[in-house]
């Protein structure tokens, strides 16, 4: 396997205007970006982490290739995407959007797997989803997004306590 992209590397691949960030601000094991995308056709490379992207303005045909297939939905406000770790994908849409990217560390989702299998657990792979909608997700999604635009000093055990649960 080659070289898995960190959160703060995607622009080198999907450029967008970052509306707003975790950067900074001590988060452990969860990472946020916000960003403003034109249309686009683009290569998601094989990122280093799990990634949840919430649709928070406009809405876009949008077309997926993962694993050899193509998936096709409309996302708007309210949809989300799930994608796994270390799988490059093939995205295209259209119109322009506005979305958050949430990101989770290999180790924490590890944990949580044991934690709720009540054994160690190895490895996870997360199916890859193209269109959910899921309001406790989103809801998670925009506390955490929230959270970030704030910058509150309790930010990092905030996050941690929203991811979990």
């Amino acid at each position: 396997m080659g070289t898995l992209v960190p959160p703060e590397d995607l622009p080198n691949w999907v450029p967008g205007d970052v509306l707003c960030a975790s950067d900074d601000l001590g988060w452990k094991n969860v990472f946020l970006r916000a960003y403003h995308y034109l249309g686009q056709d683009v290569i998601v490379p094989a990122m280093r982490d799990f990634m949840i992207v919430g649709y928070r303005l406009g809405a876009t045909p949008m077309q997926r290739r993962f694993d050899g297939q193509w998936s096709h939905a409309t996302c708007a406000p309210g949809a989300i995407s799930l994608l796994t770790r270390a799988e490059q994908s093939h995205w295209f849409w259209s119109e322009t959007i506005d979305v958050t990217h949430v990101y989770f560390s290999q180790d924490l989702v590890l944990d949580v797997a044991s934690e709720i299998m009540e054994r160690p657990i190895a490895e996870v792979t997360l199916a890859d989803v193209l269109h959910l909608e899921d309001p406790a997700i989103t809801f998670a999604l925009q506390a955490i997004a929230s959270e970030a635009q704030a910058q509150g000093l309790g930010g990092p055990l905030y996050v941690e306590t929203v991811d979990c649960h």
